[in-house]
């Protein structure tokens, strides 16, 4: 999937220098090219729901929030007052491991372990930017992002893994510092769809995702033609 993703980054950067080949061309102008880096938090909360749950006895939950430093790589293209582009995240985004013990009876405390986190790559953002006033612009986008599980079930089997989407929205700040290079500083919300695993070998368990979301601040330097 990284692959596809990235031949996608690429037949887009494609597309919009296909601009340049016809008699019509306008050159290279509205085109931007850059890189960001930032910080940001995520948020969420996992519940293990299972048929097998004892009566009076609740669910197992637990909502988590961690930060993760963050880079990109984008590339856009300016039309009218809008600008469209295409950002793709250089690293992972790897959640602190969840520990869940198990009984094995009502009286015995079972060495039954299992351990948990999960891997969010080829974040992929879509989006929109428009200027509100002077310096200062609106930004909106859709997500996509592949999800990697990594666990060690004592009650055995796996989850596997799975994809969500989500959509982001923000305001920035842009300065030019010299000849179409600018300096930019943003700050973003991204809202993702809940997920659900089920265990491969025990169907009638399975692990939701809900309410996650992220919140970051990044700077980039872009070169726009």
């Amino acid at each position: 999937m990284r692959k596809s993703i990235l031949s996608l980054i690429f037949s887009a950067l494609v597309a919009t220098m296909g601009f340049t080949t016809s008699s019509n061309a306008i050159g290279l102008e509205g085109l931007g090219v850059g890189f960001s880096i930032g910080t940001a938090g995520y948020y969420a909360v996992g519940e293990e729901q299972t048929d097998n749950i004892k009566t009076g006895e609740a669910a197992a939950s637990k909502a988590g929030a961690f930060q993760n430093d963050i880079g990109s790589i984008f590339v856009e293209y300016t039309a009218g007052p809008i600008t469209f582009g295409l950002d793709y995240a250089l690293e992972d985004i790897t959640t602190p491991s969840a520990t869940n013990a198990q009984w094995t009876s009502d009286t015995n405390f079972a060495a039954l372990t299992n351990t948990v986190k999960a891997t969010f790559e080829n974040h992929t953002t879509f989006y929109a930017s428009i200027p509100v006033f002077h310096a200062l612009y609106a930004k909106v986008g859709v997500i996509y992002v592949d999800i990697t599980t990594q666990e060690k079930l004592g009650t055995g089997g796996e989850y596997g893994n799975t994809d969500t989407t989500g959509i982001t929205a923000g305001l920035g700040l842009s300065r030019e510092i010299q000849d179409g290079v600018h300096i930019r500083a943003e700050a973003l919300f991204a809202q993702y769809d809940d997920v659900k695993l089920t265990n491969s070998k025990n169907t009638t368990t399975s692990v939701n995702v809900t309410d996650m979301m992220g919140a970051s601040g990044r700077v980039s330097i872009v070169k726009v033609f």
